[in-house]
């Protein structure tokens, strides 16, 4: 169930902010206001707030439902098990790497670097994938389906105007999407816990949440399912730990278990 509302959940946010950076509804501008990065840089203190407050009760629940890139990173996964066996491990984590790397960002960002701080800033990487990628084949389908009415006797749909911003800008938005594709096939969720550094906050405020992903030694087998399952790859079944900094809390290992070792409470 808690897997399920996070699916419906993320479809939700991922689809309203698709159709904002389309331009086919700008009421779902407010998704955007509740990203964590820009509301940082805005010094948005109420967003702030309450996504630090959920991250320190439940755990990094934003990095599987209100992220765009995360949930771009799930579809991604999803696909990959259509065309082959999905299977994780556990991996230790590189928490030296990732504030390095959340380091970086913040130095960028005061130096007003903002379009190289937005190359590892999840809410700004998805941005560059939809507007220089995704919004033009979503008008060239919108002008197909145009095509298509019209001859219908239907001309209803009104065609819109397939805009390139530049070359540049497309180049460096096709070799981020193809980046980000092939780590998260590869390794999941990878990205989100060393590189990002929106994860590397959160990671923090995650790591003693009472809400959290639990494992009962008494009950468990050690049998590995969970592990295969996780995207995050951050359940030690060998020593019976999992690592609360790196688990985005997506619930697919909650399923897998079959003597109900795993648990959210």
């Amino acid at each position: 169930m808690l897997r399920a509302m996070r699916i419906v959940a993320a479809l939700a946010v991922f689809i309203g902010l698709n159709l904002f950076f389309f331009g086919f509804a700008e009421g779902s501008g407010c998704l955007a206001q509740i990203q964590f990065a820009p509301a940082c840089l805005a010094f948005n203190f109420i967003v702030i707030g309450v996504v630090a407050g959920v991250t320190l009760l439940m755990g990094r629940i934003y990095c599987s439902v209100v992220c765009p890139l995360g949930i771009f990173q799930d579809i991604v996964l999803r696909l990959r098990k259509l065309f082959a066996r999905q299977s994780f491990s556990y991996h230790r984590g590189h928490p030296v790497m990732r504030a390095v790397f959340a380091v970086v960002f913040v130095v960028l960002a005061l130096c007003g670097c903002a379009a190289l701080a937005g190359l590892i800033e999840p809410y700004g990487a998805y941005g560059r994938f939809a507007t220089h990628l995704f919004e033009p084949l979503a008008a060239m389908c919108a002008n197909a389906a145009a095509d298509l009415a019209a001859r219908g006797g239907h001309p209803c749909i009104l065609k819109s105007e397939i805009f390139v911003r530049g070359w540049s800008a497309l180049g460096v938005a096709g070799i981020s999407f193809a980046a980000l594709t092939v780590l998260a096939a590869w390794r999941g969720r990878l990205f989100c816990n060393t590189v990002c550094p929106v994860g590397a906050v959160l990671g923090l405020l995650s790591a003693k949440a009472p809400f959290k992903i639990r494992l009962d030694a008494a009950k468990c087998v050690k049998c590995g399912l969970c592990a295969k399952a996780c995207k995050a790859e951050c359940i030690d079944v060998a020593n019976g730990t999992v690592d609360q900094s790196r688990c985005v809390r997506c619930f697919n290992c909650l399923g897998t278990c079959k003597k109900e070792a795993l648990s959210w409470k």
